[in-house]
């Protein structure tokens, strides 16, 4: 569902490790057929919802905005398919509550395309932190930026747009796998017309640890990540949210690299996981499982209460 640039990519990265894209389906006819005929899908079908009616299609990938995708999803769950979600899951975590028990019911897998879950410098990572290399973890900093197109869906409040939604979810995401849930945030944010810019969250969690996330569609940013303990440093090298290299660094010095270069595009891990579950019946992912997504998802909703943020749709 959904023919823009990430569905392009999708795609791409489906054919290269040989799953079929039997359909796309779009809002707008013209663009599905457009599609279909520059990746050589077989059919282009009329609506986002007509996807999930196809009897030969098992999962369907979300790749629309942000405030198409509780609609979608629940489509493709109403129609008994497994669906992989473009992240964030939905515009809130009520929406993500739901979509989450639509599929429960429907006994079909949801998980959210957080693909940096899925990249091996994950596994890397919580292998070093595991063993010790930095000692216990007391601080985590991670910002995601770049300079948004003027006019694209990145700052547009009625298609769920925004620094937090589409950018911030990554450095949130890894602040929690690392540390969990905040027992307490400060966040400030730049708003302009209804929609964050720029926002930044310092947050305090278990044992005293703190972690500062950021996220800006106003600067280049740096995009590392770096992981601090009293033993020293894991530094993941930018673009941290699929990085092929940590290194270890105590002071100034640089005591070990470690490659987590991959080949092909990084969907692939998340695309393989999800038919791992598929095949295997399971209806979570313990790599991505629903509570993880939720608590992301609740923790955002908090910063954008803190700084009055509303989508359209929320507002009764």
């Amino acid at each position: 569902m959904g023919t823009g640039g990430i569905a392009a990519a999708m795609v791409g990265t489906l054919r290269s490790v040989g799953s079929p894209v039997v359909a796309v389906g779009s809002g707008t006819p013209t663009r599905a057929s457009a599609f279909a005929a520059k990746h050589d899908i077989a059919r282009a079908v009329d609506s986002h919802g007509a996807v999930a009616g196809l009897g030969d299609v098992d999962i369907v990938y979300v790749g629309t905005t942000n405030d198409l995708h509780h609609a979608n999803v629940l489509d493709a769950v109403a129609g008994g398919k497994h669906v992989l979600c473009e992240k964030s899951m939905a515009l809130n975590a009520e929406q993500a509550r739901g979509m989450f028990a639509a599929a429960a019911d429907a006994k079909v897998l949801l998980m959210e395309a957080m693909w940096m879950r899925f990249c091996p410098f994950i596994e890397t990572l919580d292998e070093l932190i595991a063993g010790g290399a930095i000692g216990e973890v007391t601080d985590v900093e991670a910002t995601f930026g770049f300079v948004a197109p003027v006019g694209g869906r990145w700052t547009d409040r009625n298609r769920g747009g925004g620094a937090l939604l589409d950018l911030g979810v990554y450095p949130l995401s890894l602040v929690h796998h690392v540390l969990g849930a905040p027992s307490a945030f400060e966040t400030i944010a730049l708003v302009e017309e209804g929609v964050d810019l720029d926002t930044r969250v310092v947050s305090h969690h278990r044992g005293g640890s703190v972690a500062y996330a950021g996220a800006t569609l106003l600067a280049d940013a740096a995009n590392e990540a770096v992981i601090g303990g009293p033993a020293g440093r894991l530094r993941i090298h930018a673009p941290f949210h699929h990085s092929s290299t940590i290194t270890l660094e105590r002071g100034a010095e640089i005591v070990e690299t470690y490659d987590a270069g991959f080949t092909g595009h990084g969907f692939r891990f998340e695309v393989a996981e999800m038919e791992r579950c598929v095949a295997a019946g399971s209806t979570q992912s313990g790599k991505r499982p629903p509570e993880d997504t939720l608590a992301v998802m609740e923790w955002m909703d908090a910063v954008r209460d803190r700084v009055g943020v509303q989508f359209p749709q929320e507002i009764e």
